[in-house]
């Protein structure tokens, strides 16, 4: 028996992880997943010899350790069926053909290696159609169809196949014309002169494609659980930890009152209720927001600060100890006086100056009596949600400016801002931390050198700003700045943070894809702007792609309306020949989440009476990472789909995002010339807007960004 291990892909949808590595040398507990794989076949009988591993990607990392490297030069251009096609040849007996990405037990392969089918498929029960190789079965129990585009079956491929060494040649054949495919498509020729069996996993098995994806195979195997909970998710700086924690990590938010279908409402004062929370959804850490972080609320009403900033706090420490859930607690810079005129050390003794830090400081001596902890001290904050926004600093500068209203503003106490989104990353970075960790900015403002600083970068009048002469800082610290124990933990100066700021409140993302189509934002009607942007498209068209087209398909729902517009243009049918199962939920957030990809076939489906034989136009809103429509493209490949372009009613994304409006990915145009695009969706062609035509739509608009578009 020879198995041959494919592990030539990039990973890209591991971002950071594997930019230097490919997935297969990811460590898994003490040793990498390809490590893994190579002992247990050698538990199971196999030698070193009989197994040949296809690289491609970083494929030197592989060649220097390992013997019986195939490398396959051309992976960026092709799937894994020239890989496989590159490895048969040198096979002349039955083959056991493993995916590089997967990881399993002994048992299953000691289990297989009995298996007396000549040919068959691993597979596990699948009940719903979460985009998996879906499997179709004729009545005797061979395998009639596999393919990623068959959902609701009873069986889905998990990347495991024996084929046996009469089918080879055939198999090498028909790998040969499908080289830029997934090799379950030639597979399907396959089946009419060679039966294939279903063989069940007895076993888990566990493909890594995402960050997800690599956490949950870690957790079900005992080396590392991450389910993380956010408490207070609904405020400012909650609500940002939460999504920023969500692209990458299974996250759950809580609210105290019930006013969001995002988060959970719980009492975090009622011990009961608390304790059956974390008895249903065992989180591995709960991130405590919650609190009254209103200095002056908190003077009014002490006993409400101390139920919700000391109490809660105790029975939040108290559950987490119980079920070994790691605390992570935001703290503030206010437990300390301010009267130091040097940094503030994480041991610095505390003397608060109001009853808000006063409770700060007796939550941080509850937090610290439990060792699985991270006490986190921030100054003040800001940074941009949504419209739904309390009434920050900034914004209340920027509302009383723009009404051209003078502001009276405190020029004595010394403060160090920090942005939300900073705060949010480096928490992310530090989640094995335990102890006091210290986030702040290096630059020293006051309300009235901050307010100036804002008025500058959203272009208002400064003179508006007046120093507030008769100010005290009573009840305040003076000065606070906190001492960084990495220079990773720094936060941008406020100049850069209101810079990034601006740029979320007018990103150009919002009328793209990021509001709902009644909304009206920038004093513009979303579903009318898009329309408009699609009948613009439509005009630059070329005539014998327009004659040649039967319909007009939008990828729903964010292509609902530039297709109306294209539609309207070319005179074209629009049809939806593609519906959303939850036209609530959106993947394009997710950066590592459990498959974006499963879960754009799970929302996606097509309706194939309406497009089989036809000549399409599939319009979307934009193009960053191209996953979703690839996973589109071949669901309507796979419904037997005449032709296929795809049309774009904004510019090609040449540029990541610099203000964290969207996750850290590589996007298709890093490493993708646009002219490779047609071959890159396996599509007779694509077409974008214009450049020109896009910066036309948005040139009404005051403080627009859309520099991600630009070239």
């Amino acid at each position: 028996m020879k198995v041959i291990i494919l592990a030539a892909g990039r990973g890209v949808r591991l971002g950071a992880l594997t930019a230097h590595r490919p997935k297969c040398l990811l460590e898994f507990g003490s040793e990498t997943i390809l490590e893994r794989a190579l002992r247990i076949l050698h538990e199971c009988g196999i030698s070193s010899e009989d197994i040949t591993i296809v690289a491609g990607y970083k494929a030197e990392t592989v060649s220097a350790r390992y013997d019986n490297v195939i490398v396959n030069e051309a992976y960026y251009k092709t799937d894994n069926s020239y890989s496989l096609y590159l490895a048969l040849q040198q096979v002349t007996e039955d083959v056991l053909v493993l995916d590089g990405d997967l990881v399993f037990e002994p048992a299953l392969i000691k289990h297989l290696l009995q298996v007396r089918e000549p040919n068959w498929l691993l597979c596990r029960k699948s009940n719903s159609s979460l985009g998996d190789t879906g499997i179709l079965q004729n009545d005797n129990g061979t395998v009639a169809a596999i393919g990623k585009h068959i959902g609701g079956t009873t069986y889905s491929y998990v990347g495991i196949a024996r084929i046996s060494r009469q089918a080879v040649s055939d198999f090498i054949k028909e790998l040969y014309t499908n080289m830029s495919a997934w090799y379950t498509i030639p597979l399907n020729h396959l089946l009419m002169n060679h039966p294939f069996y279903v063989q069940t996993a007895q076993q888990p098995v566990m493909e890594i494609n995402t960050n997800f994806d690599y956490l949950s195979a870690k957790a079900a195997y005992g080396i590392e659980n991450v389910k993380i909970v956010v408490t207070g998710a609904s405020g400012l700086l909650g609500k940002k930890i939460y999504h920023i924690l969500k692209r990458n990590y299974e996250v759950i938010g809580i609210r105290h009152q019930n006013k969001s279908s995002d988060f959970f409402s719980l009492d975090l004062n009622n011990r009961e209720a608390v304790r059956a929370f974390f008895e249903l959804n065992r989180p591995q850490i709960v991130i405590n927001c919650a609190g009254i972080a209103e200095p002056d609320i908190c003077e009014i009403d002490h006993e409400a600060a101390s139920r919700i900033n000391v109490e809660a706090v105790r029975i939040l420490c108290e559950i987490c100890k119980e079920f070994d859930t790691k605390l992570i607690h935001i703290s503030t810079d206010y437990v300390f006086d301010g009267n130091d005129t040097s940094e503030y050390t994480p041991e610095h003794e505390r003397f608060p100056q109001n009853y808000y830090g006063f409770t700060k400081m007796q939550a941080e001596d509850i937090v610290w009596q439990y060792e699985n902890s991270l006490t986190v001290r921030i100054p003040v904050i800001y940074g941009y949600n949504d419209i739904g926004d309390k009434e920050t600093f900034p914004l209340k500068v920027i509302r009383a400016l723009e009404k051209r209203r003078p502001l009276y503003l405190d020029h004595k106490q010394i403060r160090y801002p920090v942005l939300t989104d900073e705060v949010a990353l480096i928490l992310s970075k530090s989640l094995s931390m335990t102890g006091i960790l210290h986030i702040s900015s290096s630059r020293p403002v006051t309300k009235y050198t901050w307010a100036k600083v804002i008025a500058r970068q959203f272009g208002y009048d400064e003179t508006l700003i007046h120093e507030d002469r008769q100010s005290n800082l009573k009840n305040r610290p003076a000065h606070v700045r906190l001492e960084l124990a990495d220079p990773m933990h720094a936060a941008s100066d406020v100049e850069h943070g209101t810079e990034i700021m601006k740029a979320q409140m007018y990103c150009a993302f919002k009328l793209v894809y990021a509001s709902q189509p009644e909304h009206d934002i920038f004093e513009k009607s979303v579903g009318e702007y898009r329309y408009k942007l699609g009948m613009a498209l439509g005009r630059t068209l070329p005539a014998d792609v327009v004659k040649s087209l039967d319909y007009i398909v939008p990828v729903p729902s964010s292509g609902l309306y530039y297709a109306m517009g294209v539609a309207e243009t070319t005179q074209v049918p629009y049809i939806q020949g593609l519906y959303k199962t939850d036209p609530r939920s959106r993947s394009f957030q997710i950066a590592d989440n459990r498959l974006r990809e499963k879960m754009i076939h799970s929302k996606i489906l097509p309706i194939r009476k309406l497009i089989e034989g036809k000549a399409i136009a599939l319009v979307d809103e934009a193009v960053f990472t191209g996953t979703t429509l690839k996973v589109v493209c071949d669901i309507c490949k796979a419904c037997h789909v005449r032709k296929i372009y795809i049309c774009i009613p904004t510019p090609p994304c040449y540029n990541r995002c610099g203000n964290y409006m969207r996750p850290e990915r590589e996007l298709l145009a890093e490493y993708k010339e646009i002219e490779e695009l047609k071959n890159y969706f396996k599509v007779e062609n694509i077409f974008f807007q214009p450049f020109d035509n896009f910066r036309e739509s948005l040139k009404t608009i005051d403080r627009i960004c859309y520099k991600c578009f630009q070239q």
